[in-house]
């Protein structure tokens, strides 16, 4: 409490002067100007930071029907320029001499991540053979050993799962069931089974929660559990990294990594930068993949059918595999078996389902900076761009363009892309970006588009999935989202949603 009036008086007067002069500069326009609109604001500093937190979707869709497909936005201290139309971003991603992915990956890879600079900056190894080699290992032709790993664990992970339901129906969280299942089995088939994942996975979570903060720059202050939980994996790919043997049932992509950092670059990592580089790599795949598959069978459950017709396709599936193949199992005892089905099997609802969940849920910020003076966007001439300037991708406004996925761009709907429905009148497909885009499209987006394919159709083949009616059900829409992950990836939910779970025969 302030100690008198005129102490509240002098505040106060002072206080309408700041905001009498940030409203002035955010509002003053130049003639002549190219720089891009920006977003008005009353208070100098925090900016529209407190509208945008409130409801991303809502500040993203007003701005641009007001300012147009680019404008900049003030916020918490930093200002950088929304793009948010499919043909803006594509010349973005097409323009990779003008607009320069690479500071933002290797800042974060510090400022997230905890990789030592000199790794990240004093040589070019990060960028000269890390990288490329992350699209080699990742790419479809590559991927498919790490993706049948995949299977075979998450198909030992079911096995688990079904020895748990004792009774008719089990209860418990999707989160439980779906999500720690899952970031299991992608932890094994991505550094092997002998990492001590499970020990894990509440650090993981926290660092997963902390993750927005990481990349905002927040104080340290406001990252502490971040920073705990950020060393307690770190400390725990160290100690794995240099256990004799872990190699050998661990993914191409890890060894790979580790031996170039240790044999190849000059000088070699140290053990810490290295464990520092395999664990951001272990939250890329676990930080959006397992929440990927989560919102399949969670947004599949808030629909008025529930999973009913992926389980119908899926069971057509099967009776059709295994009348072609009598003597084929697919009880679960015969691993290979069952992922030669999936591989194999026609399953474009499931397949539909995956794709429109990431639509939905994905919120992903492709940046990038400018780094020459008088830079435009092909399509925007009006706009120059100074170098240094941040350009952020805005590809969820894409998602849900009305004029592009029509008046329900909102709504789930499971049957959206099957066919007829990711062409647009001119026979071009339809924008998607829930993996980014240009050179900054995340490599392992066939693993992750695969994983949660595969992992759908196990689910559906071995359990019966419904709502649990004694707990008040989270709202649907938009409203199972947390936006406060704006940017980060694949959105949280808001709240538990609790399930019904018994065995499929």
């Amino acid at each position: 409490m302030l100690e008198s009036n005129s102490s509240l008086t002098l505040v106060t007067t002072a206080a309408a002067g700041v905001v009498a002069v940030g409203y002035y500069y955010a509002n003053k326009n130049s003639n002549g100007s190219r720089r891009p609109p920006v977003v008005p604001y009353n208070i100098p500093w925090l900016g529209s930071a407190i509208t945008l937190g409130k409801d991303p979707d809502a500040f993203f869709h007003d701005a641009r029907y007001k300012y147009g497909d680019i404008f900049t936005v003030q916020a918490a201290g930093m200002r950088s320029t929304y793009v948010t139309s499919a043909a803006a971003i594509s010349a973005i991603y097409r323009n990779s001499k003008s607009f320069v992915f690479a500071p933002t990956r290797l800042e974060f890879s510090v400022k997230i991540f905890d990789l030592p600079r000199s790794i990240v900056y004093d040589n070019d190894y990060m960028t000269e053979k890390i990288f490329p080699m992350h699209h080699r290992v990742l790419a479809p032709s590559n991927v498919a050993p790490m993706v049948g790993a995949l299977i075979m664990h998450t198909i030992h992970g079911v096995k688990e799962l079904r020895s748990k339901i004792t009774g008719n129906q089990w209860s418990i969280t999707l989160e439980e069931f779906a999500h720690k299942p899952i970031y299991s089995a992608i932890s094994a088939a991505m550094v092997g089974p002998r990492f001590p994942a499970e020990k894990l996975y509440e650090p993981f979570l926290v660092f997963d929660n902390s993750f927005p903060l990481f990349a905002a720059g927040a104080p340290a202050l406001f990252v502490q559990k971040g920073v705990r939980a950020r060393n307690q994996l770190i400390d725990a790919f160290e100690e794995y990294l240099n256990t004799p043997g872990w190699e050998e049932e661990a993914s191409e992509l890890v060894r790979a990594m580790a031996n170039g950092a240790r044999n190849e670059s000059q000088p070699p990592w140290t053990d810490r930068g290295l464990a520092a580089a395999v664990s951001s790599d272990f939250w890329a795949a676990n930080g959006n993949m397992n929440w990927g598959f989560f919102w399949c069978i969670n947004l599949m459950l808030h629909e008025p059918q529930g999973l009913a017709p992926l389980y119908e396709e899926v069971d057509a599936a099967r009776d059709s595999w295994l009348k072609a193949h009598p003597t084929a199992d697919l009880s679960g005892d015969s691993p290979t078996e069952i992922a030669e089905f999936l591989n194999n099997a026609p399953l474009p609802l499931v397949a539909s389902t995956v794709s429109e969940s990431l639509r939905v849920s994905s919120s992903s910020f492709s940046i990038r900076t400018v780094v020459e003076d008088g830079a435009t966007i092909n399509g925007y001439p009006q706009f120059e761009f100074s170098k240094g300037d941040i350009l952020v991708c805005q590809t969820r406004s894409v998602h849900l363009d009305q004029e592009i996925y029509g008046p329900d761009a909102a709504t789930f709907k499971p049957d959206r892309f099957l066919d007829s429905g990711i062409v647009t009148e001119g026979g071009s497909r339809k924008p998607f970006f829930p993996f980014g885009g240009g050179v900054s499209q995340c490599e392992g987006r066939h693993f992750a588009s695969k994983g949660c394919k595969f992992a759908l159709a196990l689910f559906l083949l071995n359990f019966d999935i419904q709502l649990d009616p004694t707990y008040e059900a989270p709202s649907s829409g938009s409203a199972l989202f947390d936006m406060t992950r704006i940017g980060a990836g694949i959105l949280h939910p808001t709240k538990p949603t609790h399930i019904l779970v018994s065995k499929r025969k």
